[in-house]
């Protein structure tokens, strides 16, 4: 090897690192705000007690279509002359509604929080 094949190499290797770190794809890094967790933490909480009174309201709706139903069925039959007797079902004990913890602050659950 003479010294215009090594200044050749040379150059070569020098021209690819330039052009490979020149046309490399751009790294871009991001971060999110506490703030911003804070405010999704506190939307998944709401959309949760919001599906909760959903699936309770759903269930009501079914108890009620259900004695109607059943209060139907006994009308009917009292209007073909068949004896009916219409008993009010009473209600089983009201069920007590615990009170949920409210979400818990994004700061407090990272222990970023200076107690």
């Amino acid at each position: 090897m003479n010294e215009l094949t090594l200044g050749v190499a040379a150059l070569a290797f020098v021209l690819g690192a330039v052009a490979g770190w020149t046309l490399r794809k751009p790294k871009t890094l991001t971060t999110v705000s506490p703030d911003f967790e804070r405010e999704k933490t506190l939307y998944e909480a709401q959309q949760q007690a919001l599906m909760e009174d959903i699936q309770t309201h759903l269930a009501d709706t079914t108890d009620a279509l259900e004695t109607l139903a059943k209060r139907q069925v006994a009308l009917a039959g009292q209007l073909r002359g068949e004896p009916v007797s219409l008993t009010k079902e009473t209600d089983p004990e009201p069920v007590e509604v615990l009170a949920a913890e409210p979400p818990r602050d994004y700061a407090e659950t990272r222990g970023q929080l200076n107690s």
